[in-house]
């Protein structure tokens, strides 16, 4: 049987340490992903985020609340909270990267 990737001569034991010392670090990065802000600028449509992607304020100047033209508003907002969300997830993932490398590359996990 072929062992996997990374498993080399520190057996099950050696293995789980890795685990765990990630498990760890994920737990840290949770707090420092909770601890970033994301700032984003749609002119007069302003949002902040964590590094989780939770919103944690929204600002909309007076100048485009338009009765008249509520779509103009909402594609703003949109706007900004995908900016947010996806620059968030892009902050998490390259984090998580670099936790995970050193840990070998188990079936179905």
């Amino acid at each position: 049987m072929k062992l996997p990737k990374n498993f080399g001569g520190q057996g099950f034991g050696g293995m789980m340490k890795q685990m765990q010392d990630a498990m760890a670090r994920a737990e840290q990065l949770e707090v420092e992903l909770k601890n970033e802000r994301i700032a984003v600028d749609k002119g007069p449509v302003k949002a902040l985020f964590d590094g989780t992607g939770q919103m944690l304020k929204l600002s909309i100047d007076k100048s485009v609340v338009d009765p008249e033209d509520i779509e103009s508003l909402e594609d703003l907002v949109v706007s900004a909270v995908r900016d947010g969300f996806d620059t968030a997830t892009n902050l998490r993932n390259a984090k998580v990267q670099g936790i995970m490398p050193n840990l070998p590359e188990i079936p179905g996990m």
